[in-house]
């Protein structure tokens, strides 16, 4: 049950969120590839299938970044910079700090339910895709979809080094969209819930495919 370091920045730059692979990509490219932390790629290994401890996506409308454990220590490899000049598609932006916050988070189960939104998941590929379509009932759907679900917050532990104990509840309460969004030039199912879990999570991290890049955001649901 770990307590994990936790840094939000929020810039001024307003983006929107089909715009957050530029976002990253410039990032990476100021801090000059210092930190694998940033990209998940190393030369001699190639693409690091890892849990990102840097995180890129849109809170408030603005471009932010979400760091975890490891990741708080390597973003000053960005924030030393003092032009924060990036490019974004075909323009350059000035980006300024509008906020940043730094803390601990306990993760770990609780004997009490906490509950969140899921924004943009992205919980299947392919191959589930077509055994989630073959599923005859409703039921079975969001079954499956609780499994993947589940397996997501595994690998999320697993990412920040929480090996977990006890079981994890966890049940979608609510399917609230279901729509195409494109990530890496492919359209896949992006799905919009709410759901409970016994697990205590900070807001805006991101679990599940393309959490990188502003898929799959949790944010706490206030009583």
């Amino acid at each position: 049950m770990p307590k994990i370091r936790y840094l939000s920045i929020r810039f001024s730059q307003n983006v929107f969120p089909n715009e957050i692979p530029f976002f990253r990509a410039a990032v990476i490219e100021k801090t000059q590839r210092e930190s694998s932390l940033f990209h998940n790629h190393q030369e001699e290994k190639g693409f690091l299938y890892r849990y990102p401890l840097i995180q890129y996506k849109v809170t408030e409308k603005k471009a932010s970044i979400i760091c975890l454990n490891e990741g708080t220590d390597d973003i000053h490899y960005l924030l030393q910079n003092q032009n924060m000049d990036l490019r974004i598609g075909h323009e350059v932006r000035c980006f300024e700090i509008e906020d940043i916050k730094m803390h601990y988070h306990q993760v770990q189960t609780w004997n009490n339910l906490f509950h969140y939104s899921l924004l943009n998941w992205l919980p299947l590929n392919q191959k589930n895709h077509a055994l989630y379509d073959s599923l005859e009932t409703e039921k079975e759907q969001l079954e499956m979809l609780n499994k993947i679900l589940t397996g997501n917050l595994l690998s999320m532990a697993k990412g920040i080094q929480w090996f977990v104990e006890d079981k994890l509840i966890v049940e979608i309460t609510k399917i609230k969209q279901m729509r195409e969004l494109e990530f890496k030039g492919r359209n896949l199912l992006g799905i919009s819930v709410n759901f409970k879990s016994n697990v205590s999570l900070p807001d805006y991290v991101g679990i599940g495919k393309g959490s990188s890049v502003g898929f799959g955001i949790v944010k706490g649901i206030k009583d």
